[in-house]
């Protein structure tokens, strides 16, 4: 496996393992008890890693449906967010968690086209678009977590 596809699946893995937003009183219990419903379809990938370290193993094609099934999680996760109405001090954050989740579902399914097409070059960008895309993914959960938290 390439130094590239193993930090793009590395950044599937911090991407997809969203953790509770927090908690704290009144709508803010609500919005987190809501919040760790509307991630379970990625929370029941527990064993990420465990793909992820199969996938040294894997032709393109088995990495491309991976990928897509991981995308089609992550798509059921964001349109399960979106039914949410979060604390207004946390608006603007899980906003911000939506549009980067919307990001990383778009990253995921480039990466699994550039897999199942064979297109190293393209594979090499899209797997760096993942991994920055997963980032901001983590990066706006802990926002969103601080701004529940107050």
């Amino acid at each position: 496996m390439t130094p590239t596809r193993t930090a793009a699946l590395a950044a599937v893995g911090l991407a997809l393992a969203l953790p509770a937003a927090g908690c704290g009183d009144g709508s803010s219990s609500q919005f987190k008890e809501d919040y760790n419903q509307a991630v379970k379809p990625l929370s029941r990938l527990k064993d990420i890693g465990g793909s992820i370290g199969g996938a040294a193993g894997q032709t393109n094609q088995q990495l491309a449906k991976e990928l897509e099934r991981l995308a089609n999680r992550a798509a059921q996760t964001r349109k399960n967010l979106s039914h949410l109405e979060a604390p207004d001090d946390a608006e603007e954050e899980f906003q911000s968690l939506k549009d980067a989740l919307g990001d990383t579902i778009h990253d995921l399914r480039g990466f699994a086209a550039a897999a199942k097409e064979g297109d190293p070059a393209e594979a090499n960008k899209a797997s760096k678009r993942l991994v920055a895309s997963g980032t901001e993914v983590q990066q706006a959960e802990e926002e969103l977590r601080r701004a529940v938290n107050g």
